[in-house]
């Protein structure tokens, strides 16, 4: 296998390198891969019971289960470390390579079946049935049990004269696949590029199908997740920052006097043992401009800008750049930006609540074909870039808003699109009293004031206590 074709494989890298197991595949075992009894070639212990019972059901099923071409290989299906006979995802192959995969929740005594094709799913599972040399890595992780991440190394070899891990040059590649609790998982039909359910197949699939045995422990309904708890520790974290004294004088203090500047000025924020390092304001241009964050002597935590001259939302720009930074500074938490709201400062700031989830967005939703650099906003038509724009529309029709004040279609925009695909960040803005409170978006019929009094689809802001 040529070498360009693994690096295509290494998205993003992680810090986990502890070897489970080191296998050499024999690629044409692969043949009886998709049979009737299932082995477990995968590198981890599955939840085989799960595995097994599915198999069944799918089988009796197929007809009208089956949503795409190719076949699934079972022995490959991953519970991603989950032994409660809850979800497997399974590769669907054609030709020698994986097309799609098609992932199995249990909700309560049924299961249901849906097909999807994201890269970052495909691309883990060819990595894991198709290359030589692999191992797992140490690098599942859980967060709230809302989401899990398994990853799988491919060895790069120096040279393909001699490509084996065990005595010739090279390194281990990781790559990643992440699986979070979603609407999605009450879809029986193919998932479209932007996450959207698209009925396809047999039209006489029931959309879920009785699962063996009841399915075990029965599931219990689930309660729906609250965002504010789960960002809590985060925002109040982005507080504390804010309102240090240091933090107050030689960022909050300067930025907002920059506010209506023709250029953009920025500061960085440094972590000391007992406080925090700012660095002095650094002027960029009218539109953009390079985080200082090379003056810091302590590890960079944050940062902080201001908006000549324009509101204080953060941009798709900013969300962007903040995710590029991760990759490199997993310790930055925090992006402060400041603007102008016709003569008054205003303060968002981007917290980042879990950088695992940051790094799996950032990878299924890249910048190059979701972000528009002539508009400094999200790409018009792109799977990000759809729900930014609904929801910003959405905003002239109306919104409730709370004590925070203002929140503009693009914020809102923003803070829906963070909270829809799990982005691992989270919005907040200055409320009057100077505290942080983060912005919540939903959709819903509102009854706009001063208007007929029938409800429309509107937009409902609202900001945690």
């Amino acid at each position: 296998m040529k070498k360009k074709l693994f690096i295509q494989l290494l998205l993003f890298f992680t810090s986990c390198l502890a070897l489970y197991s080191c296998i050499h595949d024999d690629v044409n075992s692969l043949a009886d891969s998709s049979s009737k009894e299932y082995t477990n070639k995968s590198l981890w212990k599955q939840d085989e019971k799960y595995i097994k019972n599915v198999m069944q059901v799918y089988q009796e099923n197929e007809d009208k289960i089956k949503k795409t071409s190719g076949t699934p290989y079972w022995d490959y299906a991953s519970t991603l470390e989950s032994f409660d006979e809850t979800f497997l995802m399974v590769p669907v192959v054609e030709s020698g390579r994986v097309v799609s995969v098609m992932q199995v929740p249990r909700h309560g005594s049924k299961i249901s079946f849906y097909y999807t094709n994201f890269k970052n799913q495909t691309d883990f599972f060819q990595t894991l049935v198709f290359a030589k040399y692999k191992k797992a890595s140490d690098a599942s992780s859980e967060t709230d049990i809302v989401c899990k991440t398994v990853t799988v190394a491919v060895w790069l070899p120096d040279s393909e004269s001699n490509p084996d891990p065990g005595s010739g040059a090279g390194h281990w590649g990781t790559h990643s696949v992440i699986k979070c609790k979603q609407v999605l998982d009450n879809c029986s039909g193919v998932v479209g590029p932007d996450g959207q359910c698209i009925t396809g197949g047999n039209t006489d699939d029931p959309g879920e199908f009785p699962y063996p045995g009841g399915g075990g422990n029965p599931e219990t309904p689930e309660t729906p997740e609250d965002p504010c708890e789960k960002t809590k520790t985060s925002i109040t974290n982005a507080n504390n920052v804010f309102k240090n004294s240091d933090v107050k004088q030689k960022m909050d203090v300067i930025l907002k006097g920059k506010t209506l500047a023709s250029n953009e000025w920025a500061v960085a924020i440094g972590q000391k043992p007992n406080g925090y390092e700012v660095t002095p304001a650094v002027e960029q241009n009218p539109t953009s401009g390079t985080v200082p964050n090379s003056l810091l002597t302590t590890p960079y935590i944050g940062d902080g800008h201001s908006h000549g001259g324009g509101f204080g939302n953060p941009s798709a720009g900013d969300l962007y750049g903040m995710l590029n930074s991760i990759l490199t500074n997993p310790g930055l938490k925090y992006r402060y930006v400041y603007g102008d709201y016709f003569g008054t400062p205003e303060v968002y700031v981007l917290v980042v609540d879990d950088s695992t989830l940051s790094n799996s967005f950032l990878t299924n939703y890249p910048k190059n074909e979701n972000y528009d650099p002539s508009t400094h906003s999200f790409l018009d038509g792109s799977s990000v870039g759809t729900d930014f724009f609904n929801i910003n529309n959405l905003y002239g029709n109306g919104t409730f808003i709370s004590e925070i004040g203002d929140i503009r279609g693009s914020a809102a925009g923003l803070a829906y699109i963070l909270d829809k695909y799990n982005a691992g960040i989270s919005l907040a803005k200055v409320d009057s009293n100077g505290n942080l409170k983060r912005v919540n978006v939903k959709k819903e019929n509102i009854v706009v004031p001063g208007g007929n009094g029938s409800p429309k689809e509107g937009l409902n802001i609202i900001n945690c206590p």
